[in-house]
């Protein structure tokens, strides 16, 4: 008896902490998935907003509007009418278009993020 609650105690114990690492979320907007560093949201009218310490995120569909709280090294935004607000990135990349990011710091010795930009009306302004 004390070996069987012993090991039920150890099993869901082990399936909290995977639990911790992986998140993954089908909505009417489409899917979110979130695995240890990387963070990937797809999908049109996501209102979220999650945390990064480290990693990448892309974003990619239409109208999402995300808040990234901590850090990324990229970010990747993809589509159209996206806005991402994200506290510290390293480097940007955007494509599609009228897509936005603000951002407040950058680790660079510049301050300012790599930015590749493909598509018309995005921009990167630091927030």
């Amino acid at each position: 008896m004390k070996k069987t609650l012993i090991l039920s105690v150890l099993f869901i114990g082990m399936g909290l902490a995977n639990a911790q690492k992986t998140a993954k979320v089908n909505s009417q907007h489409g899917t979110t998935k979130q695995v240890d560093k990387h963070l990937e949201i797809d999908g049109i009218g996501h209102n979220n907003s999650y945390t990064l310490d480290g990693g990448s995120a892309e974003i990619s569909g239409g109208n999402n509007t995300i808040t990234i709280n901590g850090y990324a090294d990229k970010l990747e935004v993809s589509g159209t009418d996206n806005t991402v607000y994200i506290d510290k990135v390293t480097r940007i990349i955007l494509e599609g278009g009228n897509n936005k990011v603000f951002y407040k710091s950058s680790p660079t010795k510049t301050g300012k993020p790599g930015v590749a930009i493909t598509g018309v009306g995005n921009s990167v302004k630091k927030k």
